[in-house]
């Protein structure tokens, strides 16, 4: 157990764990526009058609699809204005991981007490940054898919969700903010694991959150989604409250695998800074509350 202090309930802590040993938690379910648009898209011989007609019984979906199919991450020489010719540009399985990253946010803006609904606006907002610095670094890199890289650092605290929502149930009501962050340090990448297993995502993306959890670990073979994954995270906490926020970079081995430094890395983001608050702007559309 990481403990980043003594000021919590351990009891309560050991309550949820208890809990999701004995999967006594309930798992979001993947939005239904994304469960539909998966299950066509395993059928190989679904046409672009057949998804656009998924996709237009959520109208606010369809103009996202559209606006980035035109954003400077896919545009062509010419601009789109239709559903279907945006699931032509983007292709079959971007436009799978696009739906399930563009309707996610609603699990993260739900109805509950104050202290919980701004743990969950903190999340997303953190999942978001992390989601379009992954996004950036992944562009151009071999076998490396980008809108896998954005679907998995969108999704790498997903267990916050199921586990904030569980503080708010009238038998803990925890407002304890030190109980909610060793809660979440301690149990939400497991979750996170857990629920892209049940979203049927492929086991090397499913495992990134836990495999983050070992910033030092390194592994044998090309860079892969944890690496990205771990230095956008790195990259998202800089100089924030987080308990990574001042770990060291240097021996860092995802930084190694990117063939970049941890200077290069920050000049890098630095240049990139636009294109990642384009990013940014596309993933955090509505469904406040």
């Amino acid at each position: 157990m990481t403990d980043l202090n003594q000021n919590f309930d351990h009891d309560l802590l050991e309550r949820i764990e208890n809990e999701i040993q004995d999967r006594q938690f309930s798992l979001p379910a993947l939005p239904d526009t994304a469960a539909k648009v998966g299950k066509a898209i395993a059928d190989p011989d679904v046409t672009a058609a057949q998804v656009a007609k998924i996709v237009t019984a959520d109208p606010v979906l369809s103009g996202r699809l559209i606006q980035v199919a035109n954003s400077p991450i896919f545009q062509g020489m010419k601009r789109i204005e239709d559903l279907k010719t945006a699931i032509s540009r983007l292709g079959l399985v971007c436009v799978r991981n696009l739906v399930i990253s563009l309707t996610v946010n609603k699990l993260f803006h739900v109805k509950s007490n104050p202290i919980i609904k701004t743990k969950l606006r903190q999340a997303w907002a953190n999942s978001v940054k992390v989601a379009a610095i992954g996004e950036v670094i992944a562009r151009g890199r071999w076998r490396i898919d980008s809108s896998e890289a954005l679907l998995v650092g969108l999704l790498h605290n997903i267990g916050a969700v199921p586990l904030l929502n569980k503080l708010a149930e009238p038998k803990f009501n925890v407002t304890d903010d030190a109980t909610i962050d060793q809660v979440l340090l301690n149990l939400e990448p497991q979750l996170s694991k857990w629920i892209m297993e049940h979203w049927h995502l492929r086991p090397d993306l499913a495992c990134v959150p836990v495999l983050l959890q070992d910033v030092y670990k390194a592994h044998s073979g090309p860079a892969n989604y944890t690496d990205i994954i771990q230095i956008a995270r790195l990259h998202a906490i800089r100089n924030s409250s987080h308990p990574l926020a001042k770990l060291r970079w240097d021996n860092v081995p995802a930084f190694k695998k990117l063939e970049m430094t941890p200077d290069e890395s920050l000049e890098a983001i630095k240049e990139a800074q636009s294109e990642i608050r384009s990013v940014m702007t596309l993933l955090d559309g509505p469904a406040k509350t």
